[in-house]
């Protein structure tokens, strides 16, 4: 089977252009529940809506339920999902472990998706998912090749991963910048975005890099697409809930193509969104950082001349692109941002030259023009309006009821109307019959007539055409037996939350009960004198294990509490099957008391708890990014920080395994 593409919709608009495009299933939201509550998304009327028209394509719609609940909110979330799942939703992208666990106890029909914001990014993570039944994991973007394969080949999950789009420059799912500073957590889907800001970079006081540091490149794998497909992944997904019909409809097509075996330049891509593209981390972990926040366009061509008015200059641009008015212009020198243009005056002035007016004066002869909109482009969009073919065979015999049996795609029903009437005179033909029922939104009927001249009133064909049409879309749309929602008890934990602990940087013991020795690099000496440190101070020690680690840390790392016999905590999936006492780390991002009750063990809280998780963590290198360093030369040490424009400072603080993770923190 062909590797499934799956495409973003925030709204009818960009559903109905994602599946022109020939996507085969699409995601969608519900205000509130999801991790984009920024834009308008859907309702359940308008849900409604989206199913009966995707499944009238033969396209999966896939609901976003994305996001961590509260106690008083997740009785709602698993109604929504009841109701969803009745009116034909095909699968649930969920994140809330305590949501996930609900749905595979009490509805185990119900298909469930792993979000990315569960940051599974190895075998030993996915075997967690599939105790609880997920039939397939949203893979973080972090994820290398090799662990995809490894997945693969020991496993039957389906895997997902994005391959365009938006790239969080965090570890998906442990965000908490937005969370810490304002109060708007990004894993309950109200991130400020603040990594899109300007920062400075320090090496102690030294002044080192400034500028959109933190701001990533946009995923784009279309040229490594087929490494993906070899891999095994199953279903490859496109970002962008909160884009535009016309950035939906072009990486759509794009990518259908692409895997349909038909290549593309990559300006139509550009031009729907970019702020430069990047390979992710496939290529190793620097290139990520576009060092501009917002949408770079196409590159079309430079300013030739300006001539300065009075009230109006006029600009001069060589370009091979066709110019048209009301598109969007943005100007940059140096790879920085001057400014934009809105031209609605734009005349041909030789075979490369335009000719338009702008009252902006900051821009010079020679800066680079790059086109953001094309207006006359993207108003084509609306006027596509493509239907699926259905075989209709109608026999309409007097004085017996009209019969019509309808054939799409695997499927075949009957319907029954009327009782016909003897035609006196002008019996109805074929072409009353195939002009009747043209009259709908989604299908391009083919017609069979059987009949011996009969007479229907045009309203009574009518409401025949609009039976049988409603009978096939309540046939694609409602796929599932009806499910009835449960009332939930209160959730059974037998652990409490940790609130009274220590976390050691450097091996140093406290007054405190539990101490966690979150090291930078592992060294099995340095933990075996921590753990008798406090053994001798009556302490209780832990490891602290890092949310993101390869196939061969988490062996490093096994055979380190096989040989000490440490507790740990679990900042990630893969680390609750390791065999020693457990503490649920932040990083599993425990919201509620189901998921506390799921995992059953002493637990951490990482958005609402007293101690702070770090603000990110990073998995490019800031050394590579800004210093042009490598591994065997890295000059990472204690003293490097970001600074925000209102001051705060973000201290850079390193976990280095086989690969190194960094961490923004106080």
């Amino acid at each position: 089977m062909k590797v499934r593409l799956l495409s973003p919709a925030g709204d009818m608009m960009s559903l109905k252009q994602a599946v022109y495009n020939g996507a085969d299933e699409v995601y969608l939201g519900i205000k509130d529940f999801n991790a984009r509550n920024n834009i308008e998304g859907f309702d359940m009327q308008s849900l409604r809506q989206a199913v009966e028209f995707a499944h009238a394509y033969n396209v999966k719609v896939h609901l976003t339920v994305n996001i961590l609940f509260d106690d008083f909110e997740i009785q709602d979330a698993l109604n929504l999902v009841v109701d969803a799942y009745n009116i034909g939703v095909d699968a649930f992208i969920v994140q809330d472990i305590g949501l996930i666990s609900l749905i595979s106890k009490y509805f185990p029909m119900v298909e469930i998706h792993a979000s990315t914001q569960m940051g599974i990014h190895n075998l030993e993570g996915v075997r967690e998912l599939e105790k609880l039944g997920v039939k397939r994991v949203v893979l973080a973007r972090e994820t290398p090749l090799d662990e995809i394969k490894r997945i693969r080949n020991n496993s039957k999950i389906e895997i997902e991963y994005f391959v365009q789009g938006a790239l969080c420059i965090s570890f998906s799912g442990n965000c908490y910048l937005s969370s810490y500073l304002h109060n708007a957590s990004g894993n309950r889907g109200k991130c400020k975005q603040l990594c899109r800001l300007p920062y400075t970079f320090y090496d102690n006081d030294k002044l080192l890099k400034q500028g959109y540091l933190l701001s990533a490149k946009d995923f784009c794998m279309l040229p490594r697409l087929n490494d993906l497909i070899e891999a095994g992944v199953d279903a490859i997904k496109i970002e962008g809930r909160a884009r535009r019909p016309f950035y939906v409809a072009t990486v759509t097509k794009y990518y259908r193509d692409k895997i349909d075996g038909v290549e593309h330049k990559l300006d139509d891509l550009k031009l729907a969104f970019n702020r430069g593209f990047t390979p992710g981390y496939f290529d190793g972990n620097d290139n990520i950082i576009s060092f501009n926040s917002g949408h770079q366009g196409l590159k079309i061509g430079k300013i030739q001349k300006i001539i300065v008015g009075k009230k109006f200059n006029e600009v001069y641009i060589k370009t091979d692109y066709d110019l048209k008015p009301k598109s969007v212009l943005k100007i940059f020198r140096d790879e920085r941002e001057i400014g934009s243009i809105s031209p609605y005056d734009v005349k041909k002035v030789d075979s490369l030259l335009y000719r338009l007016t702008t009252t902006g004066n900051n821009f010079k002869t020679g800066d680079t023009v790059n086109l953001l909109l094309d207006n006359e482009k993207e108003q084509r969009l609306e006027t596509i309006h493509l239907k699926k073919d259905v075989f209709i065979h109608i026999d309409a015999y007097s004085n017996r009821p009209i019969v019509a049996k309808i054939k799409y795609l695997d499927h075949e029903l009957s319907v029954e109307g009327n009782i016909c009437e003897k035609a006196k005179n002008n019996p109805l033909k074929i072409e009353d019959f195939q002009k009747t029922f043209e009259k709908n939104d989604y299908f391009k009927p083919n017609l069979e007539l059987n009949t011996d001249e009969i007479f229907m009133p045009i309203s009574r064909l009518n409401e025949f055409r609009r039976k049988c049409y409603q009978v096939l879309l309540d046939k694609l749309t409602y796929i599932h037996e009806k499910i009835e929602p449960v009332k939930l008890g209160k959730p059974v934990c037998t652990q409490p939350e940790i609130k009274d602990y220590h976390i050691s940087l450097n091996g140093e013991v406290d007054e405190r009960k539990i101490q966690i020795y979150s090291p930078e690099v592992y060294e099995i000496e340095k933990i075996i004198a921590f753990k008798s440190k406090c053994e001798k101070l009556n302490k209780v020690a832990y490891l602290d294990l890092p949310n993101f680690v390869l196939k061969q840390d988490i062996e490093y790392l096994k055979n380190i509490v096989d040989k000490t016999k440490i507790g740990v905590v679990a900042n990630n999936l893969y680390a609750m099957n390791f065999a020693t006492d457990i503490i649920a780390g932040g990083g599993l991002n425990i919201y509620n008391d189901y998921s506390a009750g799921y995992f059953n063990v002493s637990y951490i809280v990482a958005e609402r708890g007293e101690e702070r998780m770090p603000y990110m963590a990073l998995r490019f290198c800031p050394m590579k990014e800004y210093l042009k360093a490598n591994c065997k030369n890295c000059p990472y040490k204690d003293g490097y920080y970001y600074k925000m424009q209102n001051g705060k400072v973000l201290k850079l603080k390193r976990k280095k395994l086989s690969s190194c993770t960094f961490y923004l923190t106080d």
